[in-house]
């Protein structure tokens, strides 16, 4: 009888123990930094922040360059535009990338991300994959067909077969059977429709390669020339790229919402810096916000019709001071806070509204909510 107490004791507290142990989370760092732009980003963010198994870092060129990588378990770099997000943070650094691959660092990248890791010109490319690409053969926003093999799902942890995805002017390559800068690499998806601007590329968007995997050192590279981020219905593919670089399976947990929330939009186009995701999060987690991202093009398309506030976040200035005060904007912004709507504005985004009584020019570093539910 003693033994018998003495036992269940000692299974008591081995349970105790272990549950008292958390699981390490995967730190995933998010580039944020000048290249890096869209909702695309704020839905990365989002997937990331809200799983139990990763810590969202959200990561400028200066911290790789300051050898922070190091620091971070994933690099994902979203879209934009590749050449300027390789350019910032500069040729002379970009060996810290392969430092950290090579050491077991993983890199998951859509679109952009894909265009960094093909073989090309130093500080314009990555070179890590053994892949090339077509040169200005990518094509306009549209929904496309991928199919992703069966080795492919075994290796993202999805289903395989056919998948409707957004596609917005990834790129289109093609396997190299060597490649004097990078690791090894595989297709696991191919594309099943075609979006080609140029009649020429027609045939060759189909077959071609729509996600690629491979090694470099010790670590493992993910990357789709899709967005599998912005949608519902592609979540498992983007989580499967996690998946596939990290072999962790996230579970995000989304905020529910109260019934009627405030409708409030944020604009993504401008992105850039640590601030808009920070502020993006903030308003998302609250249960009485429903948060729309939103692209500047989105405002002719008459997004501002549903929204009872309009954030604009410290942000990119240049994206600011060039789109943001074209008339088309500036009179939208005008004739939504004539409805009634208030548009909050940070730091740098505070300089490009009209002047108007419902507008509110906000520190760079601000509680929206505060303003929004008072």
């Amino acid at each position: 009888m003693k033994k018998l107490l003495v036992l269940i004791i000692s299974a008591l507290f081995v349970c105790a123990l272990a549950a008292g142990t958390a699981p390490k989370k995967v730190k995933v760092g998010l580039y944020v930094d000048f290249g890096s732009k869209g909702n695309g980003v704020f839905h990365l963010a989002s997937l990331i922040a809200h799983s139990p198994q990763t810590e969202l870092v959200t990561i400028m060129a200066e911290d790789i360059r300051a050898g922070k990588l190091k620091e971070i378990d994933i690099l994902v770099m979203p879209g934009g535009n590749s050449w300027r997000q390789v350019k910032t943070i500069g040729i002379e650094h970009e060996e810290k990338i392969h430092t950290f691959l090579k050491n077991g660092g993983g890199y998951v990248g859509t679109c952009a991300g894909m265009y960094n890791v093909v073989q090309g010109k130093p500080g314009i490319r990555l070179n890590l994959l053994p892949y090339d690409r077509y040169r200005n053969a990518g094509g306009p926003t549209a929904f496309i067909e991928v199919e992703i093999s069966k080795e492919g799902a075994e290796i993202m942890g999805v289903k395989p077969g056919i998948h409707v995805v957004r596609y917005s002017g990834g790129p289109l390559v093609f396997p190299l059977k060597s490649a004097p800068k990078g690791g090894k690499g595989k297709t696991l998806g191919i594309f099943k429709s075609a979006v080609a601007r140029k009649a020429e590329f027609e045939k060759v968007f189909f077959d071609s390669p729509a996600v690629i995997y491979g090694t470099y050192g010790k670590g493992k590279i993910i990357a789709t020339s899709f967005h599998p981020e912005y949608w519902d219905s592609n979540h498992p593919l983007m989580l499967g790229c996690f998946y596939a670089v990290s072999g962790v399976k996230m579970t995000p947990e989304f905020p529910k919402k109260n019934p009627r929330p405030w409708r409030v939009g944020i604009l993504s186009s401008a992105i850039q810096g640590h601030e808009p995701v920070r502020a993006m999060l903030d308003l998302e987690r609250h249960p009485d916000i429903d948060l729309d991202y939103v692209m500047l093009r989105e405002i002719s398309d008459g997004i501002l019709h549903h929204l009872d506030y309009l954030v604009l976040p410290h942000g990119n200035p240049g994206f600011y001071k060039v789109s943001v005060q074209r008339p088309y904007p500036q009179k939208a912004f005008l004739e939504f806070m004539e409805r009634g709507g208030i548009v909050l504005a940070s730091g740098n985004g505070a300089d490009v509204v009209p002047a108007h009584k419902n507008l509110k020019k906000l520190p760079e570093k601000v509680d929206f909510k505060k303003y929004i539910l008072k």
